[in-house]
């Protein structure tokens, strides 16, 4: 088979994000296999390559990312349509919801769409009127390379990025399905000497409502002092991700929705503790390996206590098991069940 693989996400500010790591990852596991040619787009290779299918691994809802006629048979990966569950929360405006109708339209004649999670199939079928036989769920899986550090690496991470001898973790955006103002609020009832960190690329001051959303509720819960933000951990930093997650007490998942959920992967990978909502795909994601909790801060706070509740030996028991989960997602199994679809898709 011979694929044509669409990663401009790589060359965008996706690179850094889900996104990016999705398409980085699978790519570079689709090019281990032997049956199969692996070309990415926008390389001098692809220039004269004639596919038997194109996968776009990125559908933005509000942008042309898919095109309207296709000369090969197309296969798309749609994450999550988080902004379309949350309408009144993600305003598409004018534009974008002329753009929407467009890629709706483009949908129609690809032959499968992947995505994350059963969660995400429900609502691309709901929202996107995509049918249910050509909707294919493949999980994600953590960075191989994300491993639980030791001490000493701990003890550098924490160093180099001035963080709190005693913290609980939060990984990722600021989007409104993601729940950090009542994740800020739960800084208010930690005990005096923890603290949350919480780290992403978008953890910086700018002009967008979610960050004023932020700001007023530091204020409101005079927590300025028991939160750190930290936005600059370079792409490519794995080792110092795994150790910064290593280092926590646990890992905070307070979203209201997810379209996967990668960072459970990656703390329980890490051999951290992770407290979660229980909500769309979070509970594929985390199985009974986690603490699950409500959207509110005193709910949160109250399974963050648990862990800290723990004694060193059931600490000890509950991180091997949740890494044991981990294990059953792996790119390998995310690659070969991709090549599953690309074949039934040629043979169909």
């Amino acid at each position: 088979m011979k694929i044509l693989i669409d990663t401009s996400p790589l060359d965008t500010g996706h690179a850094i994000r889900g996104i990016g790591t999705y398409t980085r990852l699978l790519v570079e596991h689709l090019e281990k296999e032997a049956d199969i040619t692996i070309v990415r787009s926008g390389t001098k290779k692809a220039e004269n390559f004639k596919p038997d299918i194109v996968h776009y691994p990125y559908f933005d809802l509000f942008f042309d990312t898919l095109p309207l006629l296709k000369k090969t048979p197309t296969i798309v990966t749609i994450h999550d349509v988080i902004p379309l569950v949350f309408a009144d929360k993600y305003p598409a405006g004018i534009r974008g919801k002329a753009k929407l109708i467009k890629q709706k339209s483009s949908l129609r004649n690809v032959k499968a769409v992947i995505t994350d999670s059963e969660s995400s199939k429900e609502d691309i079928q709901k929202h996107l009127g995509v049918a249910a036989d050509k909707i294919k769920v493949v999980y994600l899986a953590a960075s191989p390379h994300l491993k639980a550090a030791d001490e000493k690496e701990i003890r550098r991470v924490k160093r180099s990025y001035k963080l709190p001898k005693n913290y609980i973790l939060y990984v990722g955006d600021i989007n409104y399905n993601k729940n950090i103002p009542q994740l800020i609020k739960t800084a208010r009832y930690l005990p005096q000497n923890v603290k949350l960190v919480c780290l992403g690329k978008s953890f910086i001051e700018q002009d967008i409502p979610e960050w004023h959303w932020i700001k007023t509720q530091l204020a409101l819960s005079d927590v300025e002092n028991k939160v750190k933000f930290i936005a600059d951990v370079p792409g490519g930093a794995e080792a110092d991700m795994a150790a910064i997650y290593s280092g926590a007490i646990c890992y905070v998942q307070p979203s209201f929705y997810e379209g996967f959920g990668l960072p459970v992967l990656e703390a329980m990978q890490c051999k951290t503790p992770v407290v979660s909502t229980q909500n769309s795909s979070l509970v594929e994601v985390a199985s009974d390996q986690a603490i699950y909790v409500k959207e509110d801060a005193e709910s949160i706070v109250q399974g963050v206590n648990q862990v800290l509740g723990w004694s060193k030996t059931k600490r000890q028991q509950k991180i091997r098991a949740a890494f044991a989960w981990s294990q059953k997602f792996n790119w390998q199994k995310t690659a070969q069940e991709t090549i599953d679809i690309y074949k039934k898709v040629l043979n169909d």
